[in-house]
């Protein structure tokens, strides 16, 4: 549609175009949304956003007409809009088009792993064709043996995802901590630090208890009453965390990941975006 052409145009031409649209019947907030996005700054981290956001768009044209508004260089895929039955010209295709909008997959999962080494091997061997560098992950403890054996022979590291009160496996930072401290230091942390809020966790310990062990990070917030709220308006210390990140020495993905407002969170991801970029500016300035 000509909507959707001029979506597009002004991913690819920076405020020019909007200014030109002004008297030809299009709102002028398309200027005003785009000249947001330029000013955003994010430093050397690694921000992309969790695919999971945008779980309504599950067709890849869909999903990426909607991606390609948040002006990211990098995305986290979810298995539903890749799965891992997908044939290597249909991975091909996938980051084709993603690389086309200035798109690059750094992570992928959450995928559970257990002691079927096969199995394992499968996904890894996905995600060497989809090029990433991460795996998140829920793993049972007996998938460790072949997890390390994994992640020496095709060079991908593994982040445990941490998830909230319910989990009973990871939810706290010590638990992953001791049962990975002697593995293979490519085998560590996924920390969702809303998740860690949900547990009742300070997510800013969460981080310094596992240091170098994170790997990863899903950054969302939780407000007082347990509902998702844009970063910065729940319990999470936005600028304290890239703090922490610079502390830690920590450059890995940092997901954005936004599940609330599932048939339309674009608005609120953009506040989101405009909390860390104010974050990361505040901390260097």
């Amino acid at each position: 549609t000509r909507r959707d052409f001029i979506d597009r145009a002004c991913c690819l031409a920076g405020t020019a175009l909007p200014i030109a649209l002004i008297g030809s019947g299009y709102p002028s907030g398309l200027k005003i949304q785009e000249n947001r996005q330029t000013t955003r700054s994010y430093g050397n981290h690694q921000i992309g956003f969790q695919s999971y956001s945008l779980r309504h768009f599950v067709q890849t044209e869909d999903f990426i007409r909607q991606a390609r508004k948040l002006n990211l260089p990098y995305v986290e895929i979810w298995g539903g809009h890749l799965p891992l039955s997908s044939t290597t010209k249909e991975i091909s295709h996938f980051q084709d088009r993603l690389q086309q909008e200035g798109m690059t997959v750094n992570a992928f999962g959450v995928e559970a792993f257990t002691e079927e080494h096969e199995k394992n091997e499968s996904v890894f061997q996905f995600a060497q064709k989809l090029g990433v560098g991460l795996l998140t992950a829920n793993p049972s403890k007996a998938a460790f043996p072949s997890l390390e054996r994994l992640v020496s022979q095709y060079d991908i590291k593994v982040g445990i995802h941490n998830h909230g009160p319910e989990d009973t496996r990871w939810r706290l930072p010590e638990w992953i901590l001791e049962a990975i401290d002697s593995l293979d230091p490519r085998i560590g942390a996924c920390a969702d630090l809303g998740h860690y809020i949900r547990a009742d966790v300070d997510p800013i310990k969460a981080l310094e208890i596992l240091g170098t062990r994170v790997l990863g990070v899903h950054l969302k917030d939780f407000n007082n009453q347990g509902n998702h709220a844009v970063l910065g308006h729940g319990q999470l210390d936005v600028e304290k965390t890239f703090e922490t990140f610079s502390r830690l020495g920590f450059n890995g993905p940092i997901s954005l990941e936004f599940e609330g407002a599932k048939k339309n969170p674009l608005p609120q991801m953009e506040q989101c975006l405009d909390a860390i970029s104010q974050a990361i500016s505040d901390h260097y300035s």
